[in-house]
């Protein structure tokens, strides 16, 4: 009975209602759609796409896409976490090959990539816009980067000596640098200092000014030219010194000598430009076991030791190959006495080398079209070594085939084999009409 008249007291005092939850206030509406994201996370989720191509594919999606695809800062970040889009190669053409190039040119030929070869059509990128000049000394090609090629002529001067013997000398003549998509060019004099000395090569820089995020950049309007020389000893026969001058673009620009360090190296007839890596330039010198250097930051020269596995022989120059890579290692590329193709690694931070691939040509080239038993008997010869691919051929004939070096595969039937020449990476510049619909998008919004 007690418990009975305590449960109805209970009652009583809550007033027979059940109690109700506290109330809360609504959440605000979250994100519904891909508009909603920030800035800084969109970001994000641009710098992971795969390439500049299509980079430029999702800058066409909007306004606000656009807007930060084609800021500087953000376009600097992806530019250092992806490598260029590179739709093909310009290949200079072996003056005894039979066949000519395609477009009509007498040294240089361009070679699209199987996997974008109809992202542009070749036509577009043949260089008959070139000034013609002195026909005796036709347009040689002498670098690229980016979206720009160097092309350059030379003079050969020819020297009597004692007993009716002659020695030739190669020295500069004017340059050109061109854009082949806008078909635009500029000419360049070469200084009576630079043209005066024995070639060992021109290159393109990028130029002094740089953009919004701090970042130097190459275009027409804004780009340098690095022309190497050699200087003979008067008093040290066989021995010189190598010199540099640079020239800038723009109405304050021209040529000017490098600040000059002494490195006394062989005579230039023993030397043979061996590669490009880390932002440096590399000379193999015969009956020598050091490779000659020249920093493109502060334009110094210096003597690089490599170990003997890695350099070969002093009379092993046609089978080394110096190249770079994205994630910024030092790679050489050697035929080795047994015809092993095999890239060594330096990476950064590391002083030591890693054999990291290996193609046994005799083996892989097994079967391709044209093979003779009679081929590598001697160490093959490399034509031209580029990040993608290294062109060699073996010592008994011209018979070019290509490495793939991402897939270690061994190939005759692509067209470049059939150029004995190096080959100038071709990069698809940040498309002007990105920077065009920017524009178009602030004359809409006023």
């Amino acid at each position: 009975m007690a418990t009975k008249r305590a449960r109805r007291g209970r009652r009583r005092r809550g007033n027979g209602k059940p109690k109700r939850a506290p109330r809360r206030e609504p959440l605000p509406p979250g994100p519904t759609g891909l508009h909603h994201i920030p800035d800084h996370l969109l970001e994000l989720v641009l710098l992971h796409v795969g390439s500049s191509l299509a980079l430029l594919r999702a800058a066409f999606t909007c306004k606000r896409w656009r807007r930060i695809v084609s800021a500087a800062a953000f376009l600097a970040r992806f530019r250092s976490l992806h490598a260029a889009h590179m739709p093909g190669h310009y290949h200079v053409v072996d003056p005894s090959f039979k066949e000519p190039p395609p477009d009509g040119s007498s040294n240089h030929v361009y070679v699209p990539d199987p996997s974008t070869a109809d992202a542009i059509d070749r036509r577009r990128l043949a260089l008959d816009f070139l000034p013609e000049g002195d026909r005796s000394l036709p347009w040689e090609l002498g670098d690229s980067r980016g979206g720009l090629l160097l092309l350059y002529r030379r003079n050969i001067v020819w020297h009597r000596m004692a007993y009716r013997t002659w020695y030739s000398e190669l020295h500069f003549s004017d340059m050109v640098v061109c854009d082949p998509l806008t078909r635009t060019y500029q000419t360049i004099l070469c200084s009576d200092e630079a043209g005066s000395r024995l070639f060992l090569g021109v290159f393109l820089l990028d130029g002094v000014a740089v953009d919004e995020s701090g970042g130097g950049f190459i275009a027409m309007s804004n780009f340098r030219v690095l022309a190497v020389g050699y200087e003979s000893h008067d008093f040290e026969d066989g021995r010189g010194t190598p010199r540099a001058s640079v020239f800038s673009s723009g109405s304050e620009g021209g040529w000017q000598s490098a600040a000059e360090n002494v490195v006394s190296i062989p005579e230039y007839a023993s030397m043979s430009f061996a590669g490009r890596a880390r932002s440096s330039l590399y000379w193999r010198m015969e009956r020598e076991v050091v490779v000659l250097a020249l920093d493109e930051t502060t334009l110094e020269f210096s003597l690089v030791e490599f170990p003997c596995t890695v350099v070969g022989m002093p009379d092993e120059s046609s089978a080394f190959r110096v190249i770079g890579g994205h994630d910024g290692a030092l790679r050489v590329v050697r035929v080795m006495v047994n015809n092993d193709l095999t890239v060594f690694a330096q990476f950064r931070g590391s002083g030591e080398w890693v054999a990291e691939k290996l193609v046994r040509l005799p083996e892989a080239t097994c079967g391709q079209p044209g093979r003779e038993e009679t081929y590598f008997q001697r160490p093959a010869k490399i034509v031209s070594a580029s990040t993608r691919y290294i062109l060699v051929t073996p010592q008994e004939e011209t018979w070019i085939v290509s490495v793939d070096l991402e897939t270690l595969e061994v190939e005759r039937a692509h067209e470049r084999n059939r150029y004995a020449g190096a080959a100038y990476p071709f990069e698809l510049p940040w498309p002007p009409a990105l920077q065009a619909c920017r524009a178009a998008d602030r004359r809409c919004s006023r």
